[in-house]
């Protein structure tokens, strides 16, 4: 059978199509052109250090203690390290910066002052007092997850330098019972009224000179309205805060709990629903 003009010449055109690589002119069953390779997406950003903290100042991570065992040798600032004070060491921030630092586990929270080096294991990055692992909660697990803040300097006023001291002898049962508040202050006790003198009201201010006290912090805000409706909120429950200003913060405190009343006071807090409290211990001024 004879091929007509038509179909020949279409092969005709096929054929130098094919040889000039035009597109769309690939023989049948022809393996396709590959397509150009991607371009390598953008590589993700690299982690930041651990235990550097980010432009808001905060950072997290795993963190360890250390007490006995160093209790009285120096520390890397050159102060003399003490188990029960509220410090910490870590690998790079400024001496004298305040950290609050606040366990994943237990919600307790603790400010502690950077005075040393370390921690010098891997995966680390913060190593607390013994004390201030106490409040926490994470004595006898030896680490603990942490959250932590930078203070700024308005809030970090409100510490003082060097940072107060925590209850000496604290059992760490204490600093997991109830909510788990720990003491971060005191420990939730049990729940219950509180008479006069322990609802942080004239007794707190009559703390002998340089007797130990706490100093309870239930709240802060920059908001006045809504701190004085706390204010408002403690009073008309027979509690005596104070309203403490501090640059753009507006706390509700009770800056002179004596120590055998801050437990008590603690739960009748957290009973109210204030459960984020924030606990040091300092001395009465002479």
């Amino acid at each position: 059978m004879g091929v007509s003009r038509a179909s020949l010449s279409s092969a005709v055109f096929l054929l130098a199509a094919f040889a000039l690589g035009l597109p769309g002119a690939a023989p049948a069953g022809a393996a396709p052109s590959p397509s150009p390779a991607k371009a390598p997406a953008a590589a993700a950003s690299a982690p930041a250090t651990p235990g550097q903290p980010d432009a808001e100042g905060r950072f997290e991570g795993l963190a360890s203690w250390y007490g006995a065992q160093f209790h009285g040798r120096q520390t890397s600032n050159g102060e003399i390290y003490d188990k029960e004070g509220l410090t910490a060491a870590h690998r790079s921030l400024p001496f004298g910066t305040l950290l609050r630092v606040t366990s994943f586990d237990t919600g307790a929270s603790v400010v502690v002052r950077v005075n040393d080096r370390g921690p010098f294991v891997a995966g680390r990055v913060l190593d607390l007092s013994e004390a201030a692992a106490r409040i926490i909660g994470m004595v006898a697990t030896g680490t603990a997850r942490v959250s932590c803040k930078i203070l700024p300097p308005e809030e970090a006023a409100a510490f003082g330098s060097p940072a107060p001291k925590a209850a000496p002898g604290r059992s760490e049962s204490s600093a997991q019972d109830g909510s788990k508040g720990g003491l971060a202050g005191v420990a939730a006790g049990s729940a219950g009224g509180a008479s006069s003198s322990e609802a942080g009201g004239s007794a707190a201010t009559q703390a002998p000179a340089g007797a130990s006290v706490y100093r309870i912090q239930v709240a802060s805000y920059r908001d006045e309205k809504n701190a004085l409706a706390t204010l408002e909120r403690l009073r008309m429950a027979g509690l005596a805060p104070e309203l403490e200003v501090a640059g753009v913060y507006r706390r509700i405190v009770f800056p002179l709990v004596p120590a055998a009343e801050a437990e008590t006071l603690a739960a009748r807090l957290r009973a109210m629903g204030y459960r984020d409290l924030l606990v040091t211990r300092t001395l009465a001024s002479r």
